[in-house]
């Protein structure tokens, strides 16, 4: 008779370590550490698509610089940089402020930037992580910007104010806008997307 060798590992903890369905679960799973650091190091290595990659440099970005204006108006908000960033309130905030005291303004909209350094830093996140309704949400959130300079600036039905952006926020105002309108097609229009994130969690 043929001898078999019929040895399991006695413990939970090496049972569970050489369970090939819980590794392919871990494995699987886009919010471990370890994938994390895959899915970042992929993205060094050029195996995702640039516009992934692109996109969640972006939200990082947008995070910094939010959470910096952010900062700069509660240290110094009599300075000549957050007087600068004031100047540009409709610009880098795609919402009406216009009713706002002009001198709460500044500590107004460091805790609106705050609040979207935050937002920005955990849709980064979740582009990192391949957290699949991200792309839903990223699009919606990009829609939305564009739409709001698009009928605030064209006064769209009497929705907007023509006035409300000057001629020294049209730079800033290209850039959110161009932008938006990458990750909007990008998401719209790259093929199979989808596929290049990992399961839903």
């Amino acid at each position: 008779m043929e001898a078999r060798n019929q040895w399991q590992p006695v413990t939970e903890v090496y049972q569970q370590i050489i369970d090939p369905v819980a590794a392919s679960q871990i494995e699987a799973d886009p919010m471990t550490l370890v994938n994390a650091v895959r899915h970042a190091r992929r993205m060094a290595e050029g195996n995702v698509p640039f516009g992934i990659t692109a996109i969640t440099g972006i939200y990082f970005l947008r995070a910094a610089v939010y959470a910096l204006f952010a900062l700069k108006l509660v240290a110094a908000s009599d300075s000549v940089l957050a007087a600068w960033i004031t100047s540009r309130c409709p610009a880098l905030i795609p919402i009406g402020l216009g009713g706002v005291d002009h001198k709460k303004l500044p500590t107004t909209m460091a805790e609106v930037l705050g609040v979207m350094a935050v937002l920005c830093l955990g849709i980064g996140l979740m582009w990192l992580l391949r957290w699949v309704p991200i792309l839903f949400i990223s699009i919606a959130f990009s829609g939305y910007v564009i739409a709001h300079f698009v009928v605030s600036f064209f006064n769209i039905a009497g929705l907007g104010d023509p006035n409300l952006f000057t001629s020294s926020q049209l730079d800033i105002v290209v850039v959110e806008g161009a932008m938006n309108l990458l990750i909007f097609f990008f998401i719209a229009l790259y093929p199979n997307l989808k596929h290049s994130f990992q399961r839903q969690f």
